[in-house]
């Protein structure tokens, strides 16, 4: 593994796609900054961030293997693991630049814009919103979407998230359908209490299995990165 061949990959992804990368750039700057000097709870302004890195993740190996140049792409003298470094490198980079930007047009909004109008507006905890792009779920998902770029060959991020959504539909329906054979039906006198994270195992080491998951869905993304090369 060369980490000169992953820097050029690096450097040529940002430079082929530094239009679109600069837009969603200004985009989660202006919302961020508009959200907190506007708003005192300004939640959406985190989706935002959240919904681009989710965008670029879904459609990663899309762009770069499915189009036109997906030929030019499988030809470089590179290796499949340099190839899957240099996407997750992408990624968290990237997720990086967001999170400072969504922290600057945070701060520009809640402490120079918002006194301007609100002198009696309270303090907002910028920093406190940004750790929410970093939890363990928002990990997963990416790791998610990206296998989902690499898994179909159309729409990959339109397939990976009803594929998601249907995932999660069926493992309700699973659990409605133990409750029903358990019970023998259910009624609203029946009060089902299904709060796994007050289970010792769940609530002090949860991460272990978003970090298992995680782990899982990428070297799934990497298996099916050196199959789609033979």
């Amino acid at each position: 593994m060369n980490i000169i061949n992953i820097t050029n990959l690096f450097r040529a992804y940002f430079i082929e796609n530094k239009k679109i990368l600069l837009i969603y750039c200004l985009v989660t700057f202006t919302v961020a900054a508009l959200g907190f000097a506007l708003f005192s709870a300004p939640v959406l302004s985190l989706v935002v961030p959240y919904i681009i890195l989710i965008w670029v993740a879904g459609t990663f190996f899309q762009s770069s293997l499915k189009r036109g140049n997906s030929t030019h792409f499988f030809n470089l003298p590179v290796t499949t693991a340099e190839k899957f470094i240099h996407a997750v490198m992408v990624i968290l980079a990237f997720g990086v630049a967001l999170a400072a930007l969504f922290l600057a047009g945070g701060y520009l909004g809640a402490y120079l814009i918002r006194p301007l109008y609100n002198s009696d507006a309270n303090v907002l905890h910028v920093s406190s919103q940004i750790l929410k792009m970093a939890s363990w779920d928002f990990m997963l998902s990416l790791s998610i979407f990206l296998f989902g770029s690499i898994y179909f060959r159309k729409s990959a991020f339109v397939k990976t998230l009803v594929s998601m959504s249907g995932a999660g539909m069926g493992v309700t329906f699973y659990i409605l359908g133990l409750i029903y054979i358990v019970f023998g039906g259910m009624s609203p006198e029946m009060n089902y209490s299904m709060n796994l994270d007050a289970l010792p195992f769940l609530q002090n080491y949860y991460y272990i299995l978003y970090g298992a998951f995680t782990l899982f869905f990428l070297s799934l993304t990497y298996l099916r990165l050196r199959e789609t090369e033979v």
